[in-house]
């Protein structure tokens, strides 16, 4: 289980789900609360699909009755595949409520009249170079910015560098501690945030295995769609490269 809002319970357990909970098939889940807009998400680990329900006060509201998760088939019950044990232990950190992840929910996407990009990704530490951020977006402009960087779920660790992006939308290195996970905040020479990006730095030898797999998950994702769509996807993400960065 993904995400939820109100209180969601596992027909004949005690207690209220929680974010990270594992869900078996077959389950049968209520809406404890049943209020308008009190909402859980479920994916899927065998094929990352993605259900989202909204409880919205209504005559046909589909918070009324349980919700009963389909089975699975016999194969994807013995499925040991890549993609479901990446989706289990993405979900198993929302468990602990990591600050990492507590801040994805207090971003703010618009201040006034700019656009805040939410991103993740994952990014090889060169030592001789230092650290060459994803690609901007095509619609950043080239010039001088301020990058803060900071240790994922603590933001008493953030150093701010003076940042550079090219004509060519590729950014000049910036120092780094280390390998690790981080919140990096791009700011504009007016001092908008421009991008809040979570990022993965790992040493060049696992860079291509870890990205590959990052860019599993993203590809399944970016299909999902309806109510909060991408604020799920980068939950998600958020999560998986958090389980990354423990192991």
């Amino acid at each position: 289980m993904l995400d939820l809002n109100g209180e969601w319970n596992l027909e004949a357990k005690a207690g209220h789900l929680a974010p990270g909970n594992a869900l078996a098939a077959g389950a049968k889940i209520t809406a404890g609360s049943n209020r308008p807009g009190d909402f859980i998400t479920i994916v899927k680990d065998d094929d990352l699909s993605r259900q989202r329900i909204l409880c919205d006060g209504s005559a046909t509201n589909p918070c009324h009755k349980p919700i009963v998760l389909p089975a699975i088939s016999a194969d994807s019950a013995r499925s040991t595949s890549p993609l479901r044990a990446m989706v289990q232990a993405a979900l198993m950190v929302l468990l602990d409520k990591p600050p990492a992840i507590a801040s994805h929910y207090a971003i703010t996407l618009t201040r006034g009249k700019a656009t805040v990009r939410e991103l993740e990704d994952v990014a090889a530490l060169i030592p001789a170079q230092g650290l060459v951020l994803p690609p901007a977006s095509a619609d950043m402009l080239a010039g001088s910015y301020t990058i803060s960087i900071a240790q994922a779920g603590d933001q008493s660790t953030a150093i701010e560098h003076s940042g550079v992006l090219t004509s060519d939308g590729v950014w000049k290195p910036v120092p780094i501690p280390g390998p690790g996970l981080y919140e990096i905040s791009i700011f504009t020479a007016d001092g908008d945030q421009a991008v809040d990006l979570m990022l993965l730095v790992v040493p060049p030898e696992t860079y291509q295995t870890t990205r590959k797999a990052f860019a599993t998950l993203k590809e399944r994702t970016l299909s999902w769609s309806g109510a909060d769509a991408r604020a799920d996807e980068h939950l998600l993400l958020r999560s998986f490269l958090l389980a990354e960065s423990r192991r």
